[in-house]
């Protein structure tokens, strides 16, 4: 039996209809994952949803017509409650992706790595509290418009001036662009995650950022001294030598993936099983002619015994 053009249409438009469903609930799955805040929003919801149930089954006409006004009015609701985490993620939607926004040598981000790690690790030691994001793919400009706009190599001497405490920078985040720093005394807008109280405005403001975007950002702690880096909505704390790794594994050697790094080497790799493929198909075909050799000299040696034989 076969099928209608119809009948394939519908089957398309089946499974568009099913991938676009799977697709939202996965999005709103992440967002109820990655905010405990929202966990709790959503329990109230499904509650509701419960309660109404409940009243329509038990005939509680006057509770079923509050909730059916709550339900209907519940898209405005969901808007304003859940309006950081809607931002957030059509920020993150908007935001465009380049591979290399800045033009900088691998020995020029090597060199803005040390600096930056030094002036980590001394602010560590005296406790200096500092906001330090590194811009990846996506362009961090309208963050750098919120702060004192600057045009200046990294070095350590100069990160530790601006957040020496009770300068007028020390108070923001250092924005770095390739090998430059472009800005400093940025606001961040802060997570909505409930993070343990340790963290203070700092941690909170790396996380934000860290959500929207794809930057690596670093605090030190004026607190404890404790270096942690935010990328992805997560806090993960580094001595300097550990900083030092995590940074040049992400910024050095990402930026040598270029696509001749990768075909170079696969070009080579065929190159090399092509030529051994071509010495294996030599080999056999030499291994063949011998044992043709070998079973015409046999068949030879067979004739030139019958003829003795005959002439004998």
């Amino acid at each position: 039996m076969g099928y209608t053009l119809s009948d394939i249409t519908f089957l398309i438009r089946l499974l568009l209809d099913i991938l676009v469903v799977w697709g939202l609930i996965y999005s709103g799955l992440r967002i109820v994952r990655n905010n405990s805040r929202t966990i709790q929003l959503v329990k109230g919801v499904l509650i509701i949803v419960l309660v109404k149930a409940l009243a329509v089954w038990l005939g509680l006409n006057a509770l079923n017509y509050l909730i059916e006004m709550f339900l209907n009015w519940g898209v405005v609701v969901i808007l304003v409650v859940f309006q950081p985490e809607i931002r957030g993620m059509l920020e993150k939607v908007g935001k465009t992706t380049a591979i290399l926004t800045v033009d900088v040598s691998v020995s020029q981000i090597q060199q803005m790595i040390n600096e930056l790690v030094e002036a980590c690790s001394q602010m560590s030691k005296s406790k200096t509290g500092a906001l330090i994001s590194i811009e990846r793919t996506q362009s961090l400009s309208d963050f750098i418009r919120t702060g004192i706009v600057m045009d200046s190599e990294v070095s350590t001497e100069l990160l530790g001036t601006i957040f020496q405490y009770g300068t007028p920078m020390h108070d923001g985040a250092v924005i770095i662009q390739g090998n430059k720093i472009a800005c400093a005394a940025a606001y961040f807008p802060p997570t909505t995650k409930d993070l343990p109280s340790k963290y203070g405005a700092r941690h909170r403001a790396a996380v934000g950022i860290s959500e929207i975007t794809d930057s690596i950002t670093i605090i030190v702690s004026e607190e404890t001294g404790n270096i942690s880096v935010a990328v992805n909505g997560q806090l993960t704390q580094y001595p300097p030598e550990g900083l030092q790794r995590y940074l040049t594994n992400m910024l050095v050697q990402s930026s040598n993936q270029n696509p001749s790094s990768i075909l170079v080497p696969m070009l080579n790799q065929a190159k090399s099983m092509s030529k051994r493929a071509k010495k294996q198909e030599e080999d056999i075909n030499k291994d063949e002619r011998v044992k043709a050799i070998e079973i015409v000299n046999l068949i030879e040696q067979k004739k030139e015994g019958s003829q003795h034989g005959i002439s004998k």
